[in-house]
């Protein structure tokens, strides 16, 4: 959380946070693979829409949209902590169709008054 904490206040979010690149070292767990990072500190829009593994993509992200921002991040966290937890994927997901199923069964359907979830989907 300190790692994600300091790359979002310099500006930076990772896009691609899960389990593989969290690495454990010398006492200390580390993010690695910065490959689909990028500087949100400067306000550039629109993003990539499609970034991520499956099972860790946050909702916006799943519905393809290309305006999010360093809370993506947190919602795959989010993932990777119920993981450590339970120790099975929040979200395993076959397809983008069955993971987006799968999100619904837990957290609930997306309130009609979300306007751009409604635009997205």
């Amino acid at each position: 959380m300190e790692g994600l904490k300091y790359i979002h206040s310099i500006g930076v979010f990772h896009r691609d946070l899960k389990p593989e690149n969290l690495l454990y070292s010398d006492g200390k767990l580390k993010i690695a693979d910065f490959g689909l990072s990028k500087d949100f500190g400067r306000g550039t829009m629109p993003h990539t829409n499609y970034v991520s593994t499956r099972w860790y993509r946050s909702p916006e992200v799943m519905f393809r949209s290309n305006k999010y921002d360093e809370q993506v991040d947190i919602f795959a966290l989010g993932c990777i902590m119920a993981e450590m937890f339970t120790g099975e994927p929040l979200f395993p997901g076959s397809s983008e169709a069955d993971q987006l199923i799968r999100m619904s069964k837990l957290l609930g359907n997306p309130p009609s008054t979300w306007y751009e979830g409604n635009v997205m989907a």
